[in-house]
């Protein structure tokens, strides 16, 4: 299995974590209201808020699936994901190695670690079986 190609992938999807925290955030009151008109033709949703809701909810439904890939790893994986792809203040290696107090060979070893678990959680294996069907790793 070549799992630097997991991890990779692994690491890909937990980056989108800030950006769909902050699209699933939006509040409904930010979204505006169509604009009709009485003249006889199609209505207008200039503001496009079907697609607005839409990716929206596909935001929240793919943190959620993060979340709970993150959810089924152990404490010390989920430490190190949550430091440094969910938390807000965004730690480095170094920020978050130092808060743990794992020496640097042990920080990149559960760092490593948390990121195969992530794959194997994140929709129920969904990177592996991706990265399978491309030929980058061998079945499992």
């Amino acid at each position: 299995m070549n799992e630097d190609a997991v991890i990779e992938a692994a690491k890909h999807e937990l980056n989108k974590c800030g950006r769909l925290m902050r699209t699933a955030g939006k509040r409904m009151s930010e979204l505006k209201s169509p604009v009709f008109d009485a003249q006889p033709k199609s209505p207008s949703y200039s503001n496009h808020v079907e697609e607005r809701m839409a990716k929206r909810l596909d935001a929240e439904n793919e943190l959620r699936d993060i979340l709970m890939a993150i959810q089924l790893c152990d404490n010390k994986s989920k430490q190190i994901l949550f430091d440094l792809y969910v938390d807000p203040n965004e730690y480095s290696d170094l920020e978050a190695m130092d808060r743990l107090g794992y020496q640097s060979t042990q920080y990149f070893y559960y760092k490593r670690r948390a990121l195969l678990r992530f794959a194997e959680g994140y929709k129920q294996g969904d990177i592996y079986e991706q990265l399978q069907n491309s030929g980058l790793i061998a079945k499992y």
